[in-house]
């Protein structure tokens, strides 16, 4: 904890900039690192009592959960999102659709880093590894750390709640722990669940789902990271020397010492002095919280034609397809295209949140009084599955300046309003 390296991560917020919108949330991956390898260790604790686990291996699942984030660049999930755009293909390879490239470079942080490598033996670094590589081979071990439901998200769901000053993250941390159990199947066990802590998985389970509503996906909060993502994206079109750096990884020793040296203020400055005088404006903007306003918001399930619904649904951020619609909005709002953004926002699939970054509560194993494996929804009166439909709704999102919105005196709702029914329509004939 004490390398260089680690106390890095006191730099790198757990919540990008949430703190615009909910000010307390200024925690970091530091903390949520040392959490979640407390909570690993009282899994752990659980699984000793049943003769799962012995003490060696105890201590590898603790500096695994410890070491888990260490790769997480500035602002988290939007540096991953353009980490996995502009890494060198040629010189690291197809990493594949389930790749996450943070954690590529948290295993090459772990091998190669010498501060590190005084900590740890050869043997310990490469048990780590291993433990947080994905062979493809179920252990419970690896469960805990990076699993259908494991500390990682234990920790940061009360975390994220407590600091930003909210109730809908609680859950009962305790019950689920003594639930914990091991459930092996030929070469390959699980971290499974007793049944009687069905209830409290069910709660944490929706204390993630009204977290996403209330916190991660609010509004404010997605604005500010298509800001972050939209101005590094210029700084690295227009090869601004700090952005390129920080963003095409190629593998090499001297990317990672780049890499190590910046966190989220290192960078927030840097770019507020970018060769580029849009990205300039963009972090001049965060900086000053003067955020592009929400000028759309077309719900997929109300396009009625099939054609132009399933068009949409695969629109994705940062794409031709969405920059063909940009320069449309911006002539028609009178903005410059690259101060218009175009998302695809979902519950599921959350614009810049890698695959892995929700539950799926249809994964969790949950034993019966025999030690029959079952899943959640095997349990019929649980509310969550009583009313679960809300949970897949997508939704076209536009961002724009609009300065003047900050004046009641200047615009009026029903201006709000017809501005986003133009932009609707400008949608819905554009992909026709």
């Amino acid at each position: 904890m004490d390398t260089r390296v680690f106390q890095r991560l006191r730099g790198i917020r757990q919540l990008a900039m949430a703190h615009l919108l909910y000010p307390g949330t200024l925690h970091t991956r530091f903390d949520h690192s040392v959490g979640t390898m407390h909570v690993a260790s009282r899994i752990c604790g659980r699984l000793k009592e049943f003769g799962a686990i012995d003490q060696r291996g105890t201590r590898i699942v603790r500096l695994a959960a410890l070491l888990h984030d260490i790769g997480h660049g500035p602002f988290s999930h939007v540096s991953e999102f353009l980490l996995d755009r502009h890494y060198d293909r040629d010189k690291v390879g197809d990493l594949g659709e389930a790749a996450k490239i943070h954690e590529k470079i948290t295993l090459q942080i772990i091998r190669q880093n010498q501060e590190i490598g005084h900590v740890l033996t050869p043997k310990t670094r490469t048990a780590i590894v291993d433990l947080l590589s994905d062979t493809g081979q179920r252990d419970f071990r690896r469960d805990v750390v990076s699993g259908p439901l494991d500390a990682d998200k234990m920790d940061y769901l009360k975390r994220d709640s407590y600091f930003a000053g909210v109730e809908y993250g609680r859950y009962d941390l305790e019950k689920i722990v003594d639930a914990c159990r091991v459930h092996k199947r030929g070469s390959e066990s699980f971290l499974a669940f007793d049944h009687e802590g069905v209830y409290a998985l069910e709660q944490l389970v929706m204390a993630k789902y009204h977290m996403e509503q209330q916190v991660y996906f609010h509004r404010v909060r997605s604005i500010t990271d298509a800001m972050l993502v939209r101005g590094l994206t210029l700084a690295i079109r227009n090869d601004d020397d700090t952005a390129c750096r920080l963003f095409k990884y190629d593998g090499s020793a001297a990317f990672l010492d780049t890499y190590l040296s910046f966190d989220d203020e290192e960078l927030l400055q840097a770019l507020r002095k970018s060769t580029d005088t849009k990205a300039r404006a963009i972090f001049s903007r965060l900086t000053d919280r003067r955020l592009f306003k929400q000028v759309c918001d077309l719900p997929l399930g109300a396009v009625r034609d099939a054609l132009t619904r399933s068009s949409l649904s695969r629109l994705n951020a940062e794409s031709p397809e969405a920059r063909c619609l940009e320069e449309h909005i911006g002539e028609k709002l009178s903005a410059d295209p690259d101060f218009v953004i175009v998302t695809r926002w979902s519950v599921k699939n959350p614009t810049y949140r890698a695959a892995g970054f929700g539950i799926e509560p249809g994964e969790i194993i949950i034993l019966d009084r025999h030690g029959t494996p079952m899943a959640i929804g095997d349990f019929q009166d649980l509310i969550f599955y009583l009313n679960k439909t809300a949970a897949s709704s997508e939704s076209i999102h536009v961002y724009a300046p609009r300065d003047e919105w900050n004046d009641p005196r200047r615009t009026s709702g029903a201006q709000r309003s017809q501005c986003e029914e133009t932009v609707k329509e400008l949608i819905l004939s554009h992909s026709n």
